[in-house]
């Protein structure tokens, strides 16, 4: 249990430094992001209320597509310089490997999200409350999002135009999550409780942590088979 825990926090802690060493990937994303939140208020009428109710809706779609944008190069790097086929050679757990790659990609991109929350809020005009409900459904719901993105990407390894492929895989399955992260925001609105909606992202993505690593490995062993 020790060694293994050592290795998860060995691996978080080489992601991270290239997820540092390549911020302009981060950069990308969040551009992306802003210029898709506000491409949408510019393009209707200036109304408060038309803009609230698009907005959780439209900003959960926005955090899809640029998680798809970040994760569309998540394993394709080690793919070309041969990490992969050490992985497989090292004897050790691909599951735990991909776990600790997927989760320091999601802290990585997490710090953005949260920090873009208030300029959302200004840009919708949404209350404290709002902003904090769509905090939570962040931080609750992207493990999961990102674990599913993790997947689709293992799909397009070595595949040109992978990005439509990606697409869509992603849709799909991403659909309930879409669903209760705009619908959270959208009874926080309402004034009514939360904790529900939250609950089911959190077990979403603590299903997905724990069930789809698995897959990912199973899908990366099939990719290397001669």
């Amino acid at each position: 249990m020790t060694s293994a825990f050592a290795l998860f926090l060995k691996q978080c802690q080489r992601e991270l430094l290239i997820q540092v060493r390549q911020i302009r990937f981060l950069i990308n994303s969040c551009l992306f992001l802003l210029i898709f939140l506000f491409m949408f208020p510019l393009t209707l009428k200036p109304e408060v209320t038309l803009l609230r109710t698009i907005a959780p809706g439209l900003v959960w779609m926005a955090i899809l597509l640029s998680m798809l944008l970040s994760a569309e190069r998540l394993f394709q790097q080690d793919y070309e310089q041969g990490v992969m086929e050490q992985w497989l050679v090292s004897g050790r757990s691909l599951p735990l490997l991909v776990s600790a790659k997927v989760i320091a990609h999601w802290l990585f991109n997490l710090l953005p999200l949260l920090i873009l929350c208030p300029l959302v809020a200004l840009l919708f005009s949404l209350s404290v409350w709002e902003t904090w409900v769509l905090a939570l459904t962040i931080l609750t719901g992207t493990p999961a999002l990102l674990f599913l993105c993790a997947l689709v990407a293992a799909f397009g390894v070595g595949i040109n135009q992978r990005g439509v492929l990606m697409a869509l895989i992603l849709l799909p399955l991403a659909l309930p999550l879409l669903i209760f992260g705009s619908g959270t925001l959208t009874i926080a609105m309402q004034d009514l409780p939360v904790r529900g909606y939250l609950a089911l992202l959190l077990a979403m993505s603590l299903i997905a942590a724990g069930f789809l690593p698995y897959a990912i490995a199973g899908v990366i062993r099939i990719s290397h088979v001669d």
